[in-house]
């Protein structure tokens, strides 16, 4: 079995490797964040446009995992390590999980490997998907050592109810549920001990949630976020995360690796080799009821029940456990053969996918490259969000809301839609001038319509004004992704420095520009 989780992780892990840039929606933006705070003291501007601020905040993980690795190796390889620790730490820690609770190793929960590209990681939300990874590996802990020492469970439960806090709130509270479930599942198992012996282990297990619990509400910057819910109630708001579960850009794909997991645990079934795990059955409904109750927004963070619909499906997989008394034998040798075959297959499609993706990258960093060190880049897209579908998360890739990132990253400029927010990230974005501080709007300024277009370079140049009469030698360039040079309009401050299909560069002069800018347009027309 140690072979096929090998196995395993070594194919789930290709695409990482075999790709510079790996195309998912918020990953540059985590990227550009921590290069930012590591290298704050020695990039000017960075210092007048940003502010370091507390790291006791939920949903900051990835970024002290980031800035651990990132001296060693720099970001972008810091970035590739995170993303194979996810992946990795979902399919052990759905092994360890299903390990703790038959008490030996098997095939079956194995099957978390075959989704362990899905929607909130394409997504690339990187704290989650570490959040994920420890609820997982938290729960393992729980189940294993409750065999063991109460002791060590309870300090495990502490150091987990932690980690997971600093990995994500949304994490946080499923790892809090799903301590719940197993505990209740024990009392239930126990219950003719009395109500006494029962309510007092139950009080004690909940005080594991006391430190992280205490530091939220009493010295987190996060704490005194407004709550603003929203909640879309609808059928497609409730039902889709579900039915787009994967969405890794091939729909064909995701819903054939769904049909192949389901055809696996199907012969499990089927042939007596496995049964279901009752706390995990309960746990995967409890968290399925989440994904109706729960606001789509709270507290600055978007698609809160949405991500919810992932730990549903990696609790059903891991929830297959062998019976005690029936060995593995033919099938599960089958279903291990047909395991590696559907992670191959699927792992060939998203590489191919992921590469086709970064010629268009590489098409645009290569523009990212003629930027100047220390510039203030103001990025806005041609087109409106993209809203996820019943059976896909977008039809649009790649996605450029935040490859702006990448000059902060390789250039050291201040890139204005850097999500980085008071209470919510260890960096504060706080521009030089107050003109700038509309144009840091996230995940990117939208302009469409010529209208839109010409407000927002209208914008940006007020900001150059206010930044060259402050004395700051930064400059300031527009980055317009899908916007052609033909959709420009003309002005005497623009200076088109890089154009293409893709995306258009101009500098933003505070007034004239330099006499070639106009040969230059008409060059690159």
């Amino acid at each position: 079995m140690l072979l096929l989780l090998a196995l395993c992780l070594g194919i789930m892990a290709l695409p990482v490797l075999l790709v510079e840039t790996p195309p998912l929606f918020d990953y540059a933006n985590h990227l550009a964040r921590v290069h930012v705070l590591a290298n704050w003291e020695g990039v000017p501007a960075f210092q007048e446009n940003f502010t370091r601020d507390a790291l006791l905040l939920p949903n900051v993980l990835s970024d002290l995992v980031l800035l651990a690795l990132e001296p060693a190796m720099g970001i972008e390889a810091a970035g590739k390590v995170l993303l194979l620790l996810i992946l990795g730490g979902i399919v052990t820690g759905g092994a360890a999980l299903g390990w703790a609770i038959a008490g030996r190793l098997s095939p079956w929960p194995l099957l978390v490997a075959g989704l362990a590209y899905h929607e909130m990681f394409i997504w690339g939300f990187l704290n989650y998907e570490l959040g994920l990874a420890l609820l997982l590996w938290g729960l393992a802990a729980w189940v294993w050592l409750e065999r063991r020492t109460r002791a060590g469970q309870l300090l495990s439960g502490v150091a987990f109810a932690l980690l997971v806090f600093f990995a994500h709130l949304v994490a946080f509270g499923l790892f809090a549920v799903g301590i719940a479930i197993l505990e209740l599942c024990r009392a239930w198992r126990e219950r003719q001990r009395g109500f006494g012996p029962v309510l007092g282990r139950l009080v004690v297990s909940a005080l594991i949630f006391g430190p992280p619990l205490a530091i939220f509400l009493s010295r987190s910057p996060a704490g005194g976020l407004p709550m603003a819910f929203a909640w879309d109630m609808t059928l497609w708001g409730k039902l889709s995360p579900f039915t787009r579960v994967l969405s890794t850009g091939d729909t064909a794909a995701d819903y054939a690796t769904l049909a192949g997991l389901a055809l696996l645990a199907l012969l499990g079934i089927v042939t007596g080799r496995v049964r279901a795990s009752g706390a995990l059955l309960l746990a995967a409904g409890t968290y399925a009821l989440l994904v109706i109750a729960l606001p789509y927004t709270a507290m600055g963070s978007f698609f809160l029940d949405a991500r919810i619909a992932i730990a549903v499906f990696l609790l059903l997989a891991v929830a297959l456990v062998p019976r005690p008394d029936v060995a593995g034998g033919k099938v599960a040798v089958i279903a291990s053969v047909g395991l590696l075959a559907l992670l191959g297959a699927r792992s060939a499609l998203v590489l191919e996918d992921w590469r086709a993706q970064e010629r268009s990258y590489d098409r645009v960093l290569e523009s990212v490259a003629k930027l100047p060190e220390g510039a203030v880049v103001v990025p806005a897209f041609g087109r409106y969000f993209e809203m996820p579908g019943w059976i896909s998360t977008r039809g649009l890739w790649p996605t450029h809301e935040h490859t702006a990132a990448y000059a902060a990253i390789r250039r050291d400029a201040a890139v204005t839609n850097i999500f980085a927010r008071k209470g919510q990230n260890p960096l504060v974005y706080t521009p030089a001038v107050e003109e700038l501080l509309p144009l840091g709007r996230n995940p990117i300024t939208r302009v469409v319509t010529d209208k839109e277009l010409g407000g927002f370079l209208e914008q940006t140049h007020a900001a150059a004004r206010a930044l060259a009469e402050t004395g700051s030698d930064s400059k300031v360039f527009a980055l317009l992704f899908d916007k052609g040079c033909d959709t420009v309009p003309d002005q005497p401050w623009a200076w088109v420095v890089e154009c293409g299909p893709e995306l258009t560069i101009l500098e933003i002069a505070p007034e004239q520009p330099p006499a070639e800018s106009v040969a230059h347009r008409q060059e690159a027309s």
